[in-house]
């Protein structure tokens, strides 16, 4: 080996080093960048090639080779924290649409259904033990009044739920926009990755913002993604291919009539009830996981089962009160309804009036007979009634509560396994420190040699002159 291959091997050697330093000080110098990966100088051993009549046996190698510049990544850990976000994003939408349901339908404070019910059943009550017709009219008053005032309250909550799947539409949408604009970027990242990584060059920084777009898309739709060799990905939402290389797909919302319909409700005409519907090319794109699946689900589910439950407490209202008086006090505003007929929430109202209201088996009106048996006998059912919603409110309160405790849960296991993910790519400034002074004694004794070596070579070549 000639003194030249000596100096060529530390000029390998600083070469490496310098690249080491450089690579550390970049890795520093993005500490706070978020999303960004530590990098890693990949080097061996170069091989001496000898072959041949003048092959030497002892003689070292040919110095350091870099072989790479690597993202310091852990591929499990990284779709683990993806998938754990998404899980937490969907838990945290799902709260925030039961605690408006709560806030729509809830009860608390003294304005509330459960206090409406008690004031009209106190107000049976004070009709059925009237002994007289004194101030029997007012006390019939009081009772339409209250009636109209339950009535008028869950007509309201189910404007609420109504104006609030209204909401959950329009947020569905805005997801969706925000999904298409990170898969279009996310497949213009592929086009420069591929083309930087076939030129020779290094995408690590592309391929850094790559995988925060990907996290972006995960957390809305729980998209899977699928490596390729070329280092681009493929991205599905659902069965469907929303990025597929160079190209993104567009990411729609449809709302249908029902499950079991493909008619489509036209724009500002929907209620709860239709289903929205996500699909890319026609083809069905059911978020598994994200805040745009918490968003449909409250929408298609949650909405319409809140609704149902008004709908069948405002039947049982009506079934209760009517059976027991005797006659239509509840009613409902659409046209076509018979008495009997279930009742919806939205069309509750009272039908009965002071001239033709009954409350004694004596006279239709209530002016002869004391005996107030319709009145106790509606003050009797009223029991069954506030019961009902009593199990109602209940079961809503330890919904809404249930769903709080998973969130809370699901950003837990989100914020460790994220600390797991940057625990292997995130940037340690104590390692990096390590690093860079360990590359520095490389560089300098790298310098040395080569110092060493040209004075070698000076002491040669005045020798023979």
């Amino acid at each position: 080996m000639s003194t030249f291959s000596g100096i060529n091997t530390a000029r390998r050697a600083l070469s490496a080093a310098q690249l080491g330093m450089e690579t550390t000080g970049q890795n520093i110098a993005n500490v706070n960048t978020d999303g960004y990966s530590r990098q890693r100088v990949d080097q061996s051993a170069s091989a001496l090639d000898q072959t041949g009549r003048f092959t030497q046996k002892y003689v070292p190698g040919d110095g350091v080779t870099v072989t790479g510049l690597t993202r310091v990544t852990d591929a499990l850990a990284t779709a683990t924290a993806r998938q754990d976000s998404a899980a937490a994003k969907e838990q945290a939408t799902a709260s925030t649409v039961w605690s408006a349901v709560e806030n729509a339908i809830g009860d608390t404070g003294a304005t509330g259904l459960s206090q409406n019910l008690a004031d009209l059943s106190s107000a049976w009550n004070d009709l059925a033990s009237k002994s007289g017709s004194t101030g029997l009219e007012g006390a019939q008053s009081l009772v339409l009044t209250r009636s109209q005032t339950v009535a008028t309250q869950l007509v309201g909550m189910n404007t609420q739920l109504e104006s609030q799947y209204q909401q959950l539409g329009a947020q569905a949408q805005t997801l969706t926009t925000q999904a298409n604009t990170i898969a279009k970027n996310v497949a213009g990242l592929n086009t420069s990755i591929r083309a930087t990584l076939a030129g020779g060059g290094s995408a690590n920084e592309l391929m850094d913002q790559r995988d925060q777009l990907l996290s972006q898309l995960s957390d809305i739709t729980g998209a899977r993604v699928v490596n390729r060799d070329n280092g681009t990905v493929d991205v599905l939402v659902g069965n469907a291919a929303i990025v597929t290389g160079d190209f993104s797909y567009d990411l729609k919302l449809t709302t249908v009539q029902s499950v079991t319909s493909n008619t489509v409700v036209p724009a500002g005409s929907e209620k709860i009830g239709n289903q929205l519907v996500a699909s890319i090319g026609g083809q069905d794109a059911g978020p598994v996981t994200g805040s745009l699946k918490a968003t449909l689900d409250g929408a298609n589910k949650t909405l319409v089962e809140q609704q149902k439950g008004l709908d069948d407490f405002a039947t049982k209202l009506a079934s209760s009160v009517n059976t027991a008086y005797g006659k239509e006090l509840f009613g409902s505003v659409a046209s076509g309804w018979t008495v009997g007929a279930p009742v919806k929430a939205s069309q509750l109202t009272v039908t009965e009036t002071t001239a033709d209201f009954r409350d004694s088996t004596g006279t239709g009106t209530g002016t002869g007979s004391a005996d107030r048996a319709y009145a106790k006998a509606v003050s009797s059912a009223f029991g069954d009634v506030k019961s009902t919603w009593q199990t109602n409110v209940t079961k809503l309160a330890a919904s809404t509560q249930s769903v709080s405790n998973r969130a809370e849960l699901a950003s837990q296991v989100s914020l460790k396994s994220a600390a797991v993910a940057d625990g292997v790519s995130g940037v340690n400034l104590d390692e990096e420190m390590t690093n860079l002074v360990a590359y520095q004694h490389a560089y300098s004794a790298a310098a040395r040699v080569l110092t060493t070596m040209d004075e070698a070579l000076d002491t040669l070549l005045n020798m023979v002159r």
